[in-house]
């Protein structure tokens, strides 16, 4: 996806509370596998920023990369504890940091959208310490919403232009293909789904405004958040899901943050 494109999307995107916020399992993966005090933590692709401001509320020193200045100046705004050393404006394959800079690294729906996610996951480790850690969530590739983005790829009608897909066996060999160890996977589910959230984006341009998750009886609701995490215990989960994601680990001393 284009830096002009990306700009376009972040425009459009001004009013943050009618933004999605970005799946919870990533920023939850990242918090089971480290202690975020102390800790140096790259996003790579920040959006809208949300999850470096989680991370740097919780006593990490978290870095929202982009390499949109849209989505900068958002996270600028509405985040001013990361204005400083926290935002930064940059190329994902070449990242303007110093090697082994990072006890972690992490992205959430940004490998996809490069054709060479190898070199995107090299660079990577470069800035991950010995002992550091990698998080990486992508879509998933056999799950019906892969056979609609592909049409609307087709005719140049996705949001984002071009973009990939991974099966859990791929993303593992690719982070295990440029030097990380695989120390962790889940498969993850849309919430609300993204049937709701294509309808609810449809109306937004016909001019009509549906609330962020779909209305319903709470033990309706209850009931399906106990289906789905159910679901996500399964290790079918990271073959059927809509998203998977992989932990990594760069070989080396485990220590600790900062050290």
């Amino acid at each position: 996806m284009s830096g002009e494109r990306w700009d376009r999307f972040w425009d459009s995107k001004e009013d943050l509370a009618a933004v999605y916020a970005s799946s919870p399992r990533v920023l939850g993966t990242l918090l089971d596998v480290l202690d975020p005090v102390g800790a140096r933590i790259l996003e790579i692709g920040a959006g809208t920023g949300r999850d470096s401001a989680a991370l740097a509320a919780r006593g990490a020193r978290a870095v929202a990369l982009d390499a949109s200045p849209r989505s900068l100046a958002l996270v600028s705004r509405v985040h001013p504890t990361l204005v400083g050393r926290g935002i930064v404006g940059g190329d994902a394959f070449h990242l303007p940091f110093r090697d082994a800079a990072f006890d972690a690294v992490f992205h959430q729906g940004v490998l996809e959208h490069f054709g060479n996610p190898a070199a995107f996951l090299h660079e990577n480790l470069r800035v991950t310490r010995p002992g550091g850690l990698l998080v990486v969530d992508v879509p998933q590739t056999w799950h019906p919403w892969t056979l609609l983005k592909r049409a609307a790829i087709r005719v140049d009608r996705w949001f984002a232009g071009w973009e990939t897909d991974f099966t859990i066996d791929r993303l593992e060999r690719l982070v295990r293909g440029v030097g990380y160890e695989v120390v962790g996977a889940y498969g993850d589910w849309m919430v609300p789904s993204l049937t709701y959230r294509l309808v609810r984006e449809g109306a937004r341009r016909s001019g009509l405004e549906l609330p962020l998750e779909p209305a319903g009886p709470e033990p309706l609701r209850r009931a399906r958040r106990a289906l789905r995490e159910r679901l996500l215990e399964s290790p079918a989960a990271r073959r059927l899901a809509h998203t998977i994601g992989v932990v990594g680990r760069k070989p080396g001393p485990v220590r600790g943050p900062g050290d």
